[in-house]
């Protein structure tokens, strides 16, 4: 079992200096390197060097770099939590992205699966791999999808139940001491604390775009396997309200 590792893939390449932001947290930064646009020169500092970006990364400057995703193809199964079925399923990333919503950040959303689309990187990444999830991960997607999923969204659910294997929450056996002793805080959730654990367990990659539960049990100095990905919300049932645009 390789140690675990943090891969971003920007499928549409990403700037200089945001690459080099995402490396100073250990993170594997994959895709074309882009020349900086002078907004992203203007507005990168006030963008990522918060407090807590700053602090963030003095205490891990000195972390080795994690290898490439290339050396973890021995894992063959993913464990996929909530943000990656959303993402998988969305209306937004299944050729509905042309939308201005009324709810500024799926409009962002939407802008952004335009330039970078989602699913493309999960349907190559899903390629010969065993999919799973932790009974809490998949009842607490299809609560979600009960409430906010669209007719097409609900289809898309249906047939990823036949794609993915589901197992009890505490399959693999008990948690190491880092892992069991992960403290509750933050960006630390007990959903997510769960769907980790229970990928770790397995030996499973998890395929996440939960970056804030990654970098926060890191600070607490425990790592997981993981694969991380744009987030990418349901849209479906906010088309009927937004406006629809030519891409």
């Amino acid at each position: 079992y390789p140690a675990p590792k943090v891969v971003f893939e920007f499928v549409s390449g990403i700037e200089e200096s945001l690459a080099n932001k995402l490396k100073s947290l250990g993170v594997v930064v994959k895709g074309e390197i882009l020349p900086d646009s002078k907004h992203n020169e203007d507005d990168c500092d006030n963008s990522w060097e918060s407090d807590e970006e700053l602090h963030f990364n003095e205490q891990n400057s000195d972390q080795e770099v994690p290898q490439c995703l290339e050396s973890q193809l021995e894992i063959k199964t993913l464990n996929l939590d909530v943000s990656a079925m959303m993402a998988y399923v969305s209306n937004m990333t299944n050729g509905h992205c042309n939308y201005v919503f009324k709810q500024e950040v799926l409009t962002q959303q939407a802008a952004w699966e335009a330039e970078r689309p989602v699913k493309p990187v999960l349907d190559r990444l899903f390629q010969g791999k065993t999919l799973v999830c932790c009974r809490t991960a998949w009842d607490d997607f299809n609560k979600i999808i009960d409430i906010l999923g669209g007719p097409l969204e609900k289809q898309r659910t249906a047939l990823l139940k036949e794609m993915i294997k589901v197992y009890p929450d505490d399959s693999g056996g008990a948690d190491d001491y880092p892992r069991q002793n992960l403290k509750i805080r933050g960006h630390v959730r007990l959903r997510s604390k769960v769907i980790f654990n229970f990928g770790h367990r397995i030996k499973a990659l998890t395929v996440s775009a939960n970056e804030g539960f990654v970098r926060a049990a890191l600070q607490q100095g425990v790592t997981y396997a993981v694969f991380i990905h744009e987030s990418r919300a349901l849209t479906e049932g906010k088309e009927s309200t937004g406006t629809k645009i030519d891409l």
